[in-house]
């Protein structure tokens, strides 16, 4: 994860779809990752929705990332759900920290 924080930039973007978070190679190697969030409904859960900028995650685009990661770093298909999951919390801390402030 340490390689994708000092690596790719992240930047925040909303359209009429919902907010999403993309990864920027820094270096323009890697075409951009492209995480989706879309507002929280109510009823998506159990749990009540307790503020308006409750947002879930609804697709992703890493396919970039995962080909370079196992060309270049040596990280094998049996890896990919880690680094999934890894992503997944990264942007939405990213979220969390845009929507927070």
């Amino acid at each position: 994860m340490e390689y994708i924080k000092e690596n790719f930039t992240p930047r925040v973007e909303e359209d009429k779809n919902g907010m999403k978070v993309i990864l920027s190679n820094n270096s323009e190697v890697v075409p951009d990752c492209i995480i989706w969030f879309e507002r929280a409904k109510r009823g998506w859960s159990k749990k009540p929705v307790g503020n308006t900028n409750q947002y879930i995650i609804v697709d992703g685009y890493l396919l970039p990332l995962f080909e370079f990661f196992t060309k270049y770093i040596g990280v094998s298909e049996d890896d990919y759900q880690d680094l999934r999951l890894n992503v997944i919390h990264y942007s939405m801390d990213i979220m969390d920290k845009h929507l927070n402030g």
